[in-house]
């Protein structure tokens, strides 16, 4: 699988007392927010090939102004992109304990939504799509469910207690 990343921000850094050409992006299989030390000159919101290429992994707080505007779009691409992966999500969530379910740690689902996602699945079968989500009553869209999710999930950080979709950035002591 090629390691890929949407550029989300370029930036000129000191590094080692020397400017340098950075880009912040975010990884397209885990949501990892990047730094990339290149002299290309990629544009903001391309999808660009990591390999062989000098990577270090940033938090929320050391992304740039713009990177932040950028984020959420980005996000949404990813999403899109890979559809059937969140699909699963929806189809194969589980309880997280006694009284939590995962399908609960989304934004805007409620117990109302969450128990209409499993009488569907019951009822219809496994969904396909998003569009077969967004039949549901009264449900919002998915893809925006997700990309808030990652967001708040990267934004949250080490205090975020369960990772649904982001590798969690560990911070060294």
């Amino acid at each position: 699988m090629m390691k890929e990343a949407i550029v989300l921000d370029r930036l000129k850094k000191d590094i080692k007392f020397k400017q340098t050409d950075v880009i912040h992006c975010i990884g397209s299989s885990n949501f990892s927010l990047l730094e990339i030390v290149t002299s290309e000159n990629y544009k903001i919101q391309e999808k660009i090939s990591t390999e062989n290429l000098i990577v270090r992994r940033i938090n929320y707080n050391r992304l740039s102004n713009v990177g932040k505007k950028e984020l959420d779009k980005a996000i949404e691409t990813i999403v899109t992109e890979h559809s059937d992966k969140f699909v699963n999500f929806f189809n194969n969530a589980k309880p997280i304990g006694l009284r939590r379910h995962q399908l609960d740690l989304l934004p805007m689902i409620g117990v109302k939504h969450r128990m209409a996602i499993i009488e569907h699945i019951k009822k219809k079968g496994k969904f396909t799509s998003f569009d077969d989500i967004r039949e549901i009553e009264m449900m919002p869209d998915p893809v925006k469910v997700i990309v808030n999710r990652v967001i708040d999930e990267i934004i949250g950080g080490p205090e975020i207690k369960y990772n649904l979709f982001t590798m969690p950035y560990l911070i060294k002591k």
